[in-house]
């Protein structure tokens, strides 16, 4: 194998030139290397302390995938490595875009796509039309931003523009929130803002579901256009029934101590709190004729609002039979009344007879 240097810091050099002089020389069957900048070319070809450009002839406007024909400006493709900077460009452009120009070339960055740019420091940007400016942020889809440090910006019109902060969809923004996520859907003509930090926001107009289990038969879900979360409860998916006992329920109930509380570390002037301890709660509701139901750390919402039927069913009970009662009650003093009103008249008359 043969190596050739060809010195073109002083020089320009027709390529088909440079290309037959390459050859000059190579064995029979051999590869030759071409070194530029240094005698001795670890590739086929080598440029040292340079940087290497390839440019397109000027494209029809119609190549750009955002054609108006009122702008018929034509395209250009361009690749070009800083070495400077170790940076990597590979894009097209209109023309004067100025895509390569060194002031939004951040060192160790890279893109690759339509009018692109990565002017942070070690950015990436893909796609269309995609900025990624902050300190290792990363921007790809159309039209999304990622000026946060380390964001991460994906999807159409995403922009992550607080540190640390995640835009991922259609139509979303972190708004500058640091430490934000924002998820959106299709949705068209609305955008989804964080508006604190270290918040997750989503928007799936056609619900959520979240299962806890492989066979998708335990979960929960928030229902298109719903504000609450729906337990999955279906009876063709439970078994093992055991009835409960209200009455007991309601003595276990009546014996808790129920309290209002704040978590610790929380400041008790806005995050006070009513109800149960979990050790309270699992003490009197934790077991049944099956298992367990439940910790002695947390409290499952459905499991409480469960409770809360049962002691509710025995208060109708216990309403129902005391109606019951009292009616009977009642009966039984209109009778006492009706025959006290026959009495009455009869002694009335006696006395008027002895006098």
């Amino acid at each position: 194998m043969k190596n050739f240097l060809f010195d073109l810091r002083h020089q320009v050099w027709n390529i088909s030139m440079v290309a037959s002089i390459a050859m000059i020389g190579a064995p029979k069957h051999g590869i030759a290397q071409v070194g530029v900048g240094t005698t001795q070319p670890e590739e086929l070809l080598h440029v040292h302390d340079g940087s290497v450009l390839s440019t397109s002839k000027r494209l029809k406007p119609e190549t750009n995938p955002f054609y108006d024909p009122s702008f018929p400006d034509s395209v250009e493709h361009k690749m070009k490595w800083f070495h400077e900077k170790g940076a990597f460009r590979s894009l097209g452009e209109r023309d004067g875009n100025g895509g390569l120009d060194p002031q939004v070339v951040g060192s160790y960055s890279f893109a690759s796509g339509f009018e692109v740019s990565a002017p942070g420091l070690g950015a990436t940007a893909f796609g269309l039309r995609t900025f990624s400016s902050g300190k290792a942020a990363f921007a790809s889809g159309e039209n999304t931003t990622a000026s946060g440090n380390y964001a991460f910006a994906h999807g159409v019109s995403a922009t992550a523009s607080g540190d640390n902060s995640v835009a991922l969809g259609n139509l979303v923004s972190s708004d500058g929130k640091q430490g934000s996520f924002v998820f959106g859907d299709n949705t068209k003509n609305v955008m989804l803002k964080s508006n604190a930090e270290n918040q997750l926001s989503m928007r799936f107009a056609g619900g959520y579901r979240l299962f806890t289990n492989s066979d998708l038969t335990v979960g929960l879900g928030l229902q298109s256009g719903g504000n609450s979360w729906q337990v999955l409860s279906d009876v063709n998916r439970k078994e093992n029934f055991s009835p409960v006992d209200g009455e007991a329920f309601l003595k276990k109930i009546g014996a808790m101590k129920l309290t209002s509380w704040n978590y610790k570390g929380q400041d008790p002037a806005t995050f006070r709190h009513y109800g149960p301890m979990a050790q309270d709660f699992f003490e009197a509701f934790g077991h049944d004729a099956y298992g367990t139901i439940g910790n002695d750390t947390t409290i499952n919402q459905a499991d409480f609002d469960g409770i809360n039927l049962i002691a509710i069913q025995a208060l109708v009970k216990r309403t129902e039979h005391l109606r019951q009662r009292n009616d009977a009650l009642k009966a039984e003093i209109a009778g006492i009344k009706s025959q006290l009103a026959l009495v009455r008249p009869k002694r009335s008359r006696a006395l008027v007879t002895q006098k």
